[in-house]
């Protein structure tokens, strides 16, 4: 982000630059700036890679990479989109089922909450969510209030419960592409950073923040594992949301139990409007297709579009449930190959083609002979070797977690 910053900076104070050159020779142009936009376009060495503009990842592949580069990247970004929609399904559908599990038959309870839950949202899919501010603010309330009751309700039921030793679930080496999916999945808000850092005034303590954001989340997947796991041992369920059942737990256990319903439900609308949003740019960049067009079509497009985004993860959240695929394995899946993508590689490609054209950009302007500015915002791995490095970490576990959801696959 701050490399996008500065190169648009750097950019802007070149065409200023022409614009002064062009004046002096007595051929002002009708757009020439004025001395005020000259003073805010035309930033100090030093702050040049100051985060000011919000730059969203899409405007970053569209600066640094090339055709087929952004055709990965918004495929890579649509493929997690797609995991994120399937799951969301899965886990409200499954939730509603189990609630009313005794208002519903078994065998089609499932089917008929994916049904009612696809009919509720895809109107929602179909416009634009401007001010979402509450909205988020409600859902991070509700999510946090949730995790630290679950964690305090495991914690107690693990000191006063009769477990056994042998309950504990032991370390399982095949479950590792699952953990590495889940953690990636768990882990994984690069995609959201633009709009979190930018609006920030005060950027000086940013890696101190960003650390202690990931540090707190950390620590709380470590408290909500280790109650989970001497509370519940082998048996505890997936999601674990459905350790809680009202019969034990009154009105905490139908809250719990009704969690996913409450915080992705109000999620799903947005997730699906950036899905189809993401799709519209890639088929735009594809066939070299304009987004204007006469109302009709145009609102044409949009249903399209959303069907588009909202149809096929419910078709294939449907297809899973039958196929007996757990949320956890939905989890791994999405985590393990998409989510490695949008993580690990994408940023890593970000960060070498950003430093590569600002460096030609600014020996192009400056020439060779005068330094770089550097990067205040750089973190402690700064390194074009780190950056190797977090690109064979990829491919090494795209090799590993292929191979091994390969052998699990049922033979012929």
């Amino acid at each position: 982000m701050a490399t996008a910053n500065a190169l648009i900076k750097l950019k802007s104070r070149d065409r200023l630059d022409e614009s002064l050159l062009s004046e002096e020779a007595g051929q002002p142009g009708d757009d020439f700036p004025s001395e005020e936009s000259h003073s805010l376009d035309k930033p100090s060495e030093e702050g040049i890679f100051e985060i000011s503009k919000k730059i969203e990842m899409g405007e970053m592949a569209g600066m640094f990479f090339n055709q087929w580069g952004i055709i990965v990247f918004y495929s890579a970004l649509i493929l997690y989109l797609i995991g994120d929609s399937i799951i969301y399904s899965t886990l409200i559908a499954r939730s509603l089922s189990e609630f009313f599990v005794n208002l519903t038959p078994a065998s089609w309870a499932f089917d008929m909450y994916l049904v009612i839950f696809f009919c509720f949202s895809l109107p929602l899919c179909y416009f634009d969510f401007q001010k979402t501010k509450l909205l988020q603010m409600t859902t991070l309330a509700i999510r946090n209030i949730s995790l630290y009751t679950m964690i305090i309700l495991a914690a107690m039921k693990a000191v006063n419960g009769d477990r056994k030793d042998s309950d504990v679930p032991t370390v399982n080496l095949s479950a590792l592409p699952n953990l590495f999916g889940g953690a990636v999945y768990s882990f994984m808000c690069h995609h959201s950073l633009p709009g979190i850092v930018t609006p920030m005034r005060n950027k000086s303590h940013l890696q101190r923040i960003s650390g202690l954001a990931y540090g707190s989340v950390v620590v709380v997947y470590i408290l909500l594992l280790v109650s989970s796991g001497f509370a519940f041992g082998v048996n505890v369920k997936d999601p674990l949301t459905f350790n809680f059942p009202a019969d034990q737990y009154g009105l905490v256990g139908n809250l719990l139990f009704l969690f996913p319903v409450f915080t992705l439900s109000s999620t799903f609308p947005m997730l699906s409007i950036t899905l189809r949003n993401n799709i519209d740019t890639l088929l735009q960049f594809a066939f070299n297709s304009e987004a204007s067009s006469p109302p009709e079509e145009s609102k044409l497009r949009r249903l399209m579009l959303t069907l588009l985004a909202v149809v096929p993860p419910t078709l294939l959240s449907y297809f899973a449930k039958h196929a007996n695929i757990s949320v956890d394995e939905l989890v791994g899946f999405t985590g393990a190959f998409a989510g490695c993508a949008v993580m690990l590689i994408i940023p890593a490609g970000l960060v070498y083609c950003s430093r590569k054209i600002f460096s030609t950009e600014w020996d192009s302007q400056k020439g060779s002979r005068i330094p770089k500015p550097s990067n205040y915002h750089h973190s402690p791995f700064a390194g074009q070797g780190w950056v190797a490095a977090v690109l064979a970490w990829a491919v090494l576990s795209l090799i590993f977690n292929t191979y091994e959801k390969w052998n699990k696959l049922p033979s012929a």
